[in-house]
């Protein structure tokens, strides 16, 4: 039986190309987590060793339940055939404080939320992308975690942009998390006034710490260019 020992965050900044389109595992690995599974099946969808760190940085950068596991993570070739089969999480915390966490983070959004509920839906949007320009900063030692968002008020492109989403959800505005082509940003996309505008609320956040006045619009609802 082969092992690796894959780190997420560093694997993130060797991979260049799109990500791997992975629909089906990565629905599967957020369930198991959810359900705090100690072995995540992936028998269905085996993977390469590239398609298993592009999978799995993707789902640190667009999975909620991502924050619940540690970044380095074991996979194994059970049946011998090169390609990888079971994953083996390494939970931060216990099933009953998982769940606690999420209804927490939950609780934390929703009182965002509730500041939106007489405003339309692109003056929504303008509010809940000021708050997290105002309110959050960047982390430097790249926590990505939701719970860690919402307790410290910092944060990365990764949990910003899942917090983002998961806002724009509950508000039933079209949301999407893009990850650039060489894995080591992302950013939202909007679906306003008929058509996608990007969203990037590090950069926001960074313009915001300048003091200039208005510059932290320079990256709300950007076009593709």
């Amino acid at each position: 039986m082969r092992k690796i020992i894959i780190t997420c965050l560093m694997a993130a900044m060797l991979f260049v190309g799109n990500v791997y389109a992975a629909d089906t595992p990565l629905i599967k690995i957020d369930e198991a987590v959810s359900n705090h599974e100690e072995y995540i099946d992936l028998s269905d969808n085996q993977l390469t060793s590239e398609e298993l760190v592009k999978t799995m940085t993707e789902y640190f950068g667009t999975y909620p339940n991502a924050g619940l596991i540690n970044c380095g993570f074991q996979a194994y070739d059970e049946d011998k055939n090169g390609l990888y089969d079971v994953i083996v999480p390494e939970y931060r915390y216990s099933e009953q404080m998982s769940r606690i966490i999420n209804r927490q983070n939950d609780r934390a959004e929703d009182k965002i939320i509730a500041q939106t509920s007489t405003l339309s839906a692109e003056d929504k949007v303008k509010y809940v992308y000021t708050y997290f320009c105002t309110h959050f900063t960047y982390d430097d030692d790249l926590n990505y975690d939701l719970k860690h968002l919402y307790e410290e008020n910092s944060g990365t492109c990764a949990s910003f942009s899942v917090a983002f989403k998961n806002i724009m959800d509950k508000l039933d505005i079209p949301c999407k998390i893009v990850i650039s082509d060489d894995m080591t940003h992302e950013w939202n996309q909007v679906f306003i006034n008929n058509e996608w505008r990007n969203i990037d609320i590090t950069e926001g956040i960074r313009l915001y710490g300048t003091g200039y006045a208005g510059a932290v619009w320079r990256a709300y609802l950007t076009s593709e260019n």
